[in-house]
């Protein structure tokens, strides 16, 4: 990261107050996410980081725009964590992948009917729609909990 663009991530970051945050599997199943949602205090517009991560893997800890967001998922017929490599460019390529994770537990995208390896975007949402009531965050045990069942259900539709 240049000089410019760590002092920029730092203003960004600094005009950013997160105000919601939340727990998730991953997408793997093998950790658990911490994510959080902001509002820029400038402009109101709202933000996504991955702010931890159980497994220990590298990610980008940077805020990316609910905008941008929007922009990946609205019509795309596929989503899979590739589709968000896009909202940090040339950083940690696991980020997209626990975004994904992020959103599905907000509820703004599924996994797809016809490919469980695949995810879609949930018709008729959008993230101010699923801020209105997002998911109560979940404890660790809860987390390790679920992230078992999920692994066992996709290991057992292969």
């Amino acid at each position: 990261m240049s000089e410019i663009e760590r002092i920029e991530s730092e203003s960004q970051s600094e005009l950013i107050i997160g105000f919601y945050t939340g727990t998730c599997a991953s997408i793997s199943g093998q950790s658990t996410l911490t994510y959080e949602i902001g509002k820029h205090g400038a402009d109101g517009s709202l933000h996504l980081r991955i702010t931890r991560n159980t497994g220990g893997g590298m990610w980008c800890k940077d805020w990316a725009s609910f905008e941008a967001i929007e922009a990946v998922v609205l019509g795309a017929q596929e989503l899979k964590a590739k589709s968000f490599q896009c909202l940090h460019p040339g950083k940690s390529i696991n980020t997209g992948g626990f975004v994904l994770a992020a959103l599905r537990d907000l509820g703004l995208i599924r996994v797809s009917e016809a490919n469980s390896r695949l995810h879609e975007h949930v018709p008729m949402t959008t993230l101010e729609l699923v801020l209105q009531s997002p998911p109560k965050a979940i404890s660790s045990n809860d987390a390790s909990v679920m992230t078992v069942k999920l692994h066992r259900k996709v290991k057992g539709r292969v």
